[in-house]
């Protein structure tokens, strides 16, 4: 039967995107300071978050995933009930368990096995927990048992005779049917009890069978919870927090409709173009109407634009993980701090940032913290920090990523540089060229080949992948004190709001929300330094001039500025240059083009868009056209050649 055939493959697919959600809701519970203070909350919300994940592989037989789903939330129950308590063994116990249990879920969505972890399990159970004084016990009959007449049913009846008890029935060794023995015993028992009863009262109960079953019986050594039964049963029963209603939607449809919407823009701007006579009188009725359709464009596009957008929350919580398992790897501590989290991004943005930011998790680990001792004996916590930030600027979104390590060292990276030809052994290079060798393909300065670093895979990689993504990277960094990498991305691919200028013949569109403010240029304005840099004085502060026709080597360059028009704009860091464009011509929507794919990087430009009629412009990059003010000359400079 295809999946087309098959009824519940509908149901099957929205259960592994509830799935995705319930990971959330477990990565946010367990992220949350409360949750190592065994608030109801937060232990309430992990537990129905598993729960929820069991219930729902145990309806379409994901036995694998149901399996471990059902003891893993036996934790969270022990917590909600008060028989156990949070404490650093257990979450170092809880966040691999919790990585499995998402392994399992893609397993079991790509249709195959995952390797056995139920150690994961072992170890939950065994920890020793000083809240607790609870018995444990593990009962596995053998095929004697059953062969001597017994009956497991009545053992575990006498056992919840002496006191509440949880049991959990384990399947892990239950073949497939065709393969079972009616006389083997395959399936095994855990409990739990409380420590109030007497050990020989447990023992009592398996007098007859211990021969011919394996028996364990253990106790966790501790005071028990002084906690109210009551309370307990309130948090077992506490409602979830609910949330509004919603629908989910393939998000082929949302592209799709997101194409439309980006077509309408075009069309409106055709129509504009066509009765831009009947538009004049801004009291006609054409102009009324048009006004009216504007308006509603506007808003459909942004409400197609918030359906895409995500928080990059998601993305955060995955580098959690990613950061705990270099560390592990590395032998170092580190901890990993948000900020930001909240911010929205365009959906293809968010999964085009996954790779790079894995890449700089792993080489913050690698290079940038130090190791334990080393960090004490430099008055440093032994744990190091890398703290990840998201926040919108200027049109933009900044991806920030900043570690409290030893900063990049620059002698070993100027003679790696050496070693392998890059530059002379007597090239001076400023900090920030010295920097950008980090971005040279297959670069690294790892001493050795290890499973985190050394194979020259890394920044490039970086720096690759936000170029398909339209954005770049900058570094900071301080001996000593760390290194912060600054990633500058666009909000979304589809639509934005600019402004159409004129410049060298040709129309452009600059990004509204980088534009401060534009004036005429003035001669007696204008300031020429020997190395011939322009500045000009607008409202009493020097600015770098840009001739954008210059820049971008168009043939109808003008020389002269008196007649030109400067537009002030500034980047994603405040830095702020003067555009001169020979004239501005309107504020309209633009629908973004993406250029990367087959022109490559262009030199001052972000990407292309569609005119109203028809023709082809490029939209501005002004982070770019501010880095390279005052350096008119198309050529790449030296800090580019040397990054590759």
């Amino acid at each position: 039967m295809t999946q087309t055939d098959d009824p519940l493959a509908a149901i099957r697919t929205s259960f592994f995107q509830e799935c995705e959600e319930l990971l959330e809701q477990l990565a946010d519970a367990l992220a949350d300071p409360a949750f190592a203070a065994t608030a109801p909350d937060q232990v309430n919300a992990a537990f129905r978050a598993v729960h929820s994940v069991k219930g729902g592989a145990a309806s379409f037989e994901l036995d694998q995933l149901s399996a471990f789903a059902h003891r893993f939330e036996n934790t969270f129950d022990d917590l909600r009930a008060g028989r156990r308590r949070v404490d650093p063994a257990l979450m170092r116990r809880i966040l691999p368990a919790a990585d499995h249990l998402s392994f399992l879920i893609e397993a079991a969505r790509a249709g195959r096995t995952c390797v056995d972890r139920s150690d994961l399990l072992q170890a939950l159970d065994q920890s020793e927990n000083p809240a607790s004084g609870d018995w444990f016990i593990r009962f596995r009959p053998t095929a004697a048992l059953y062969a001597t007449g017994n009956e497991p049913l009545h053992i575990l009846n006498a056992l919840l005779e002496l006191g509440d008890a949880r049991i959990d029935l384990s399947t892990e060794t239950l073949p497939h049917l065709s393969d079972i023995n009616p006389e083997e015993g395959y399936l095994s028992w855990q409990l739990r009890l409380p420590g109030t009863i007497a050990e020989q009262a447990l023992r009592d109960c398996f007098d007859f069978v211990e021969d011919v079953c394996d028996l364990q019986i253990t106790r966790a050594v501790g005071p028990a919870l002084s906690q109210a039964k009551a309370t307990a049963d309130a948090r077992r029963s506490a409602p979830a927090a609910g949330d509004g209603p919603t629908v989910r939607i393939d998000l082929d449809r949302i592209d799709r409709l997101m194409n439309l919407v980006g077509e309408l823009v075009i069309g409106q701007s055709m129509l504009e173009q066509t009765i831009a006579p009947a538009l004049a009188n801004s009291h006609s009725p054409a102009r009324t109407a048009f006004d009216t359709l504007t308006s509603l464009t506007s808003d459909l596009q942004d409400s197609v634009m918030a359906i895409r957008a995500q928080p990059v929350k998601p993305l955060f919580q995955r580098m959690s993980r990613i950061l705990r398992d270099a560390a592990a790897v590395a032998g170092k501590e580190a901890t990993i701090r948000f900020l930001g989290e909240m911010t929205e991004v365009d959906r293809s943005i968010i999964e085009g940032l996954t790779e790079p930011l894995t890449h700089m998790i792993r080489n913050a680990v690698d290079h940038g913290l130090e190791k334990p001792a080393d960090r004490r004996a430099l008055g440093k916590p032994t744990c190091g920090t890398v703290t990840l930030s998201a926040a919108h600027r200027v049109g933009r979104v900044l991806i920030e990523l900043f570690d409290d390590g030893a900063g990049i060292d620059r002698a070993r990276v100027r003679a790696v540089a050496v070693d392998r030809g890059l530059i002379d052994h007597d090239q001076r290079l400023t900090d920030a060229e010295t920097d950008a060798l980090l971005f040279h393909p297959g670069f690294s300065t790892a001493q050795a080949v290890t499973s985190l670093s050394g194979r020259g895979v890394g920044l490039d990689v970086v720096r690759a992948a936000l170029s398909r993504l339209g954005g770049r990277i900058t570094i900071e960094s301080q001996p000593g004190q760390g290194t912060r990498f600054q990633l500058s991305l666009p909000l979304t691919l589809a639509v934005t709001d600019g402004m159409a200028l004129r410049s060298g013949g040709q129309i452009l569109l600059l990004p509204l929300a980088s534009i401060r403010e534009t004036v005429r240029v003035r001669g007696a304005d204008i300031r020429r330094l020997d190395d011939g840099t322009e500045l000009m004085q607008i409202r009493g502060q020097l600015v770098s001039l840009c001739d954008v026709a210059a820049v971008l080597g168009l043939p109808e360059s003008t020389p002269h500025h008196d007649h030109s028009v400067a537009v002030l704009v500034a980047d994603e860091d405040g830095r702020q240059a003067a555009l001169i464009v020979d004239e501005i011509i309107d504020q309209r929507q633009v629908v973004i083009k993406g250029l990367r794919t087959n022109c490559g990087p262009v030199a001052g430009i972000a990407a292309a868009t569609i005119l109203g009629d028809g023709r082809v412009a490029l939209i501005l990059d002004p982070g770019d056209m501010v880095r390279r003010a005052g350096s008119p000359a198309v050529p790449p400079s030296e800090t580019e050649r040397l990054a590759g």
